[in-house]
């Protein structure tokens, strides 16, 4: 279907632009009212409301690397312009600020809402979050 390929790329349009170091690309999408949660007890995880609180969380959690690269490995896509559901499988991997390597495996569920991002939900291993980059909570 034409509108799950175009889906499709704007997911890994936007994951270039954060790769390239723009980290309000997916609050640009983003509702005003969208829900943001990173699950798990780790130093990155937590809940969040509006765009802004999406773009703080991407710029604090790559000010952790000196470099940084999120690599899409997948792309799935369903529903209609009116409720779209996505599930990207994400390959983290960078060099941390203070010294050594972080790589990690994710998982992305999101919702659109008209190309609007009205849900974005991201389960990471947690004990790679907390082996890579400690017990220390984000500021919320």
């Amino acid at each position: 279907m034409v509108y799950h390929y175009v889906v499709t790329r704007i997911v890994r349009s936007v994951w270039d632009k954060i790769n390239a170091g723009d980290t309000t690309a997916a609050g640009r999408m983003a509702a005003p009212d969208v829900k943001f949660t990173v699950v798990g007890d780790t130093a990155i995880g937590g809940s969040w409301t509006g765009p802004e609180a999406l773009r703080d969380w991407l710029t604090a959690f790559a000010q952790r690397f000196t470099t940084l690269r999120i690599q899409v490995e997948d792309v799935a896509v369903s529903g209609w312009p009116w409720r779209t559901r996505v599930a990207a499988r994400l390959v983290v991997d960078g060099e941390l600020t203070g010294g050594g390597h972080y790589h990690n495996n994710a998982t992305q569920w999101m919702t659109l809402r008209w190309g609007r991002l009205t849900e974005d939900w991201v389960l990471e291993d947690t004990k790679a979050v907390d082996a890579g980059l400690g017990v220390a909570v984000v500021e919320r």
